[in-house]
Formats: structure tokens, sequence, C-alpha cells
């Protein structure tokens, strides 16, 4: 695969003052991990079920079937690997454009004429990498032809980004406490790497179906790292 267009190397850092949001985010972000652990569990076990040599993790293949969809938010969620030695697999993260679809502008072809969508029409957020232990490691976006949907402009996603929760998305009530708290915690980078991803597609023409192009921005994250950043640690 190749390396993203724009990612950010180096400090990782969102300059975000602390709120009650972003600490009770942090705070339960790690009590669900903590709750998954205690009953040998993680967000990747809780989303593809435990496997065995009958039944082994399959590379491409989407967890769990028919994805997780979230019938409040608009939240859609799946799981797959295929990118061995970088991770175990990721999550991709998409939105239905639901009753805000009027306001939600796509970029429909190789050039900035935006099109509206429709209320049942899906777009990718965020993807997020996760490591051998369960950990996310990383958040990334990518380019229309990977997940083969619309190519919503970060202008109309970020005003939506507080619909990332989810509720009854997954059938395992930690695993939508997680993914919510998640987005709660990281929402500025995810934000960051949308806008990101636009300035990437503006620099090869809008090329959205280019397979030499699939990563657009990405940037390595750590819950403890985001916390200790917020002061949360201290006395």
């Amino acid at each position: 695969m190749a390396a993203p267009i724009l990612d950010t190397p180096g400090d990782t850092r969102v300059d975000a003052p602390l709120t009650d949001e972003l600490a009770d985010a942090a705070f339960g972000l790690v009590d669900a991990g903590a709750q998954m652990a205690e009953q040998g569990l993680n967000p990747v076990t809780l989303t593809i079920g435990t496997f065995d040599d009958d039944a082994p993790f399959e590379s491409w293949t989407h967890y769990p079937p028919g994805d997780a969809r979230d019938s409040r938010s608009g939240v859609q969620i799946y799981y797959h690997g295929h990118r061995a030695g970088h991770e175990h697999g990721h999550f991709h993260i998409f939105l239905k454009a639901g009753d805000t679809a009027s306001d939600v502008k796509s970029i429909s072809a190789a050039d900035e004429d935006a099109t509206t969508l429709e209320a049942d029409d899906l777009f990718h957020v965020i993807a997020i990498t996760m490591d051998a232990t369960g950990l996310p490691i990383e958040l990334f976006t990518t380019n229309r032809w990977v997940t083969d949907e619309a190519m919503v402009t970060a202008k109309s996603i970020l005003p939506l980004l507080d619909r990332l929760t989810c509720t009854d998305a997954f059938d395992a009530p930690l695993a939508n406490q997680w993914f919510s708290h998640l987005f709660g915690l990281f929402r500025d980078d995810i934000a960051q790497l949308l806008v990101a991803r636009d300035d990437a597609l503006e620099t090869i023409n809008f090329a959205l179906d280019d397979e030499a192009h699939e990563v657009l921005s990405s940037k390595p994250i750590s819950i403890l790292d985001r916390m200790e950043e917020l002061g949360l640690f201290e006395d």
C-alpha cells in the first residue's frame, strides 16, 4: 500500500482545551476497554467473534456480517484486515446522509463540482487501525474507490461529527460505548484528517478512482497519550 499523501508523523497532538465532554469520553473509553478486558475481549473480538481453526479470521471479509448499523445515528461500521505487518485490521466508519441529505455535498467526479446526496446514501468518514491487542493506533482517510461510496466534502461532514455515536449498532453494549467514546475523544483529529484529505484530493486533481492513491491522510493515535496531553493524569 502506498504511503498517504498527507500525514502527521511527528507531533500528533491536537490543541484542544480539556472539557467535561473530553474527560468523560476519555474515562468512558478506558472503562469500556477495561470491562472488555476483564472478559478476555476487546473491540475487535467483540466485532469478529471468537474464531478457531474451523473459522479463522479471513482477510478482506467484512465483520460483522452485514456490517454494524446504528438505527439512531446512521453510523455504519465494518472491520476487515488486508495490511499485513502494519495492523491486525481496521474499522471503516460511515454515516448515512439521512435527514441532513440536502446539506451534504458529494464530489461526484474528478473535479470540485458537488452534488446533493439522497437520504439513504452512505459516505465514509474515517478508518481506525487496530493492533493485535485490540488497541487503536491510527486514524486514516481513504480515496473514494476504496469503499466505493459517495465522497463527501469535509465541509459537509464536519457539522455532522456529533452524529458519530453508537447506541444499538452492536449487540454488545460495551462495543457501542467504546466507539462512542473513541469518536468523542478523537473528534478534532477526525476533523483535521478530513480537511487534510480534501487538500490531498486537490493535489491529485480529484482523481477519485485512481487506485494509485488509496490513503489520503493519516495520523497515529494513542488513548493514553491523549489523556496525558489533556492533563488527566495530573494530581
